[in-house]
């Protein structure tokens, strides 16, 4: 039986020595989701995972520090920064630091909006006045953007996971993909960009979550392509289905 320990939190499993692949390099902690080298000799075992990430570590890097390594390290490198994310850990970091980037990005968006709904750029539609060209209607949307930016990030994690597990690609769990849908907020922040910054935002957002889920939960990158592709599979169904009757009709 062979003792393999992980360095991150000390946790000890026994393996029989036929169960291990030959030429294993890697191994990921069942417990943490550390990802450390594989010796055959435990006492010279080198970690690939430093820390958590630099959110969770900003006690130590302080704020400011924490939120632009994070930011940096999801936007640009996004497969180092979800390949070292400990799997475990909780909620209420990953879920603190969407909130923050979220609300604040989702602000953006609405300020941009609005200034084009007041600038008369865009003509009412069908005779309705544009919402957001009211100061009140302007104002709930900014103090109640930590609300939908909640809501959004569970109902997307949600639907996301649901995805992954028609493919049978959501291994690690619910807490997981949230992880990565929480992080990947970091992508809004080019919403601060006037009018096209959202798109560019929501693009960089999917690829991004698409690499994270790919880490994080050890599957491949069609399994993730044909998850995210089953809802507009679904939209093209029913609005084929929907043309179809017209006609018949």
């Amino acid at each position: 039986m062979v003792e393999i320990t992980c360095p991150q939190c000390n946790y000890t499993r026994g393996i029989p020595p036929e169960r291990i692949p030959p030429g294993i390099r890697w191994i990921r902690c069942p417990n943490c989701g550390n990802r450390f080298e594989y010796l055959k000799n435990q006492e010279d075992v080198k970690t690939e995972k430093g820390q958590a990430t630099p959110w969770e570590r900003r006690l130590e890097l302080g704020l400011w520090r924490g939120i632009r390594q994070t930011l940096k390290a999801v936007i640009l490198s996004p497969r180092n920064m979800f390949s070292t994310m400990p799997v475990g850990g909780g909620w209420r970091e990953p879920l603190a630091f969407g909130l923050l980037v979220g609300s604040l990005s989702t602000m953006f968006a609405f300020f941009w909006e609005f200034l084009i709904a007041t600038s008369g750029l865009l003509k009412p539609m069908w005779g309705f006045p544009i919402s957001l060209s009211s100061p009140i209607i302007f104002l709930c949307f900014i103090f109640l953007s930590p609300v939908l930016t909640a809501i959004d990030l569970f109902i997307s994690s949600l639907i996301i996971h649901v995805l992954l597990l028609m493919v049978r690609g959501g291994r690690k769990g619910f807490e997981v993909t949230f992880r990565v849908v929480a992080y990947s907020q970091a992508t809004r922040v080019w919403s601060i960009i006037p009018f096209i910054g959202s798109p560019i935002g929501w693009v960089w957002r999917t690829v991004v979550q698409i690499i994270g889920l790919k880490e994080v939960h050890q599957i491949s990158y069609v399994r993730i392509t044909v998850a995210f592709l089953i809802p507009l599979a679904l939209l093209l169904l029913i609005v084929t289905s929907v043309v179809f009757l017209i006609m018949v009709l």
